[in-house]
């Protein structure tokens, strides 16, 4: 897959799991508001987990062989990808976990920690000067 066509299906992704948050975070309002709705934060967290996982998937393995190609830069940016992604899914399960209204009130700061995650990947790992089709590899003369 082209860099170029591996950024537009990752953003893609990051626009999908906005979506999810702002049905999520709609839901979980309702929650705390009282309303009888555990049932359907439940749905909407299982849809989330699985977006979240799959493209936290995607991303590793999109993006590793990709950067991998930039001698320089390539090892620590998948090191720091690695890291954030890990850090990211330890504080992702830990505000999951719980009895729905506590999980509904950590629901916004989640949201929040997970779209400014998204928007320095999109700064960063998944800028178009990063994922670049003209790639040039310079030969170390091997």
């Amino acid at each position: 897959m082209e860099p170029s066509q591996a950024r537009a299906l990752l953003l893609s992704q990051h626009d999908r799991l906005r979506q999810l948050f702002n049905e999520i975070q709609h839901v979980a309002d309702r929650v705390l508001a009282g309303e009888g709705v555990a049932a359907e934060l439940q749905e909407v967290l299982a849809r989330l987990r699985v977006a979240f996982a799959e493209h936290n998937t995607s991303e590793e393995a999109l993006l590793e062989p990709i950067l991998r190609l930039d001698y320089a830069w390539g090892p620590p940016r998948i090191e720091r990808m690695l890291e954030e992604h890990a850090a990211e899914h330890a504080s992702f399960r830990l505000s999951m976990a719980g009895p729905d209204l506590e999980v509904a009130a950590r629901m916004a700061e989640l949201i929040e920690d997970i779209d400014a995650h998204m928007a320095a990947e999109e700064r960063t790992f998944l800028s178009p000067g990063v994922l670049r089709d003209d790639c040039v590899l310079i030969d170390d003369g091997d």
